[in-house]
């Protein structure tokens, strides 16, 4: 006669969080989504910040500067303020790029995991900011463009462009063409900004141009923390 096998499951609840926490950490993003609405206990411990580092979190509007508030996205990485590429209209759509900027730097302020702001170069009003503010969110990034007026574009194009997603990128890369930086910082910013960089700082990338020290910049060694360097 056969041998008959019964098979029982575990609960989750019943695991210790060590162990919930490891099955968490290797879960890909999507699936971490869908765990926190299984049970409570999977929600408590599937909010921890370190489980969302990977999430974009989009700023378009002020209210949501209220998405950087919620305690699962206090280790978030990146904030993408490209305004129109992620719905909302008219002036909503506007509000990060016409007078939204102060605020979003309070906010981030509050958040130094912060690595990447897309798009930020497109934003007026940084001169308006408390400088101490400005210098501790921009020396946080791994990518700044310090530029103002209308962007360059930079080398040669393919002769060739095979691959959709290339030329996706392209696309983008030709309607940034058409908008106008507005990453003007005041005297005092500057010499602030790279003043703390040269003690330390988290670029890696670092771009500037239609700023008025940038003669007095290129004549110090301020910038040899920054990996690479277009001015």
């Amino acid at each position: 006669m056969g041998q008959s096998h019964s098979q029982s499951q575990t609960h989750i609840s019943v695991l210790p969080n060590e162990v919930v926490v490891s099955i968490l950490q290797h879960l890909p993003p999507q699936e971490i989504k869908s765990a926190v609405l299984v049970c409570k206990s999977l929600r408590e411990m599937g909010e921890k910040p370190r489980f969302w580092t990977w999430a974009v979190v989009t700023v378009n509007t002020k209210d949501d500067l209220q998405k950087l508030k919620r305690p699962r996205l206090q280790m978030v990485q990146e904030i993408d303020v490209t305004q129109g590429s992620h719905g909302g209209t008219g002036v909503q759509c506007n509000w990060i790029k016409e007078e939204g900027l102060a605020d979003l730097f309070q906010v981030i302020g509050e958040i130094p995991t912060v690595k990447r702001i897309r798009g930020l170069e497109f934003c007026k009003g940084i001169q308006d900011i408390e400088p101490d503010l400005v210098v501790g969110v921009l020396n946080s990034l791994e990518e700044l463009k310090l530029c103002y007026g209308f962007a360059e574009e930079d080398g040669e194009e393919d002769e060739e462009e095979d691959d959709e997603e290339d030329e996706e990128e392209d696309e983008e890369k030709e309607q940034e063409m058409e908008q106008e930086m507005q990453m003007k910082l005041s005297t005092e910013q500057l010499e602030l900004l790279f003043t703390a960089v040269a003690e330390k700082t988290n670029l890696k990338f670092l771009q500037v141009s239609g700023q008025d020290m940038l003669k007095d910049m290129d004549e110090t060694d301020e910038t040899d923390k920054v990996d690479e360097m277009d001015m």
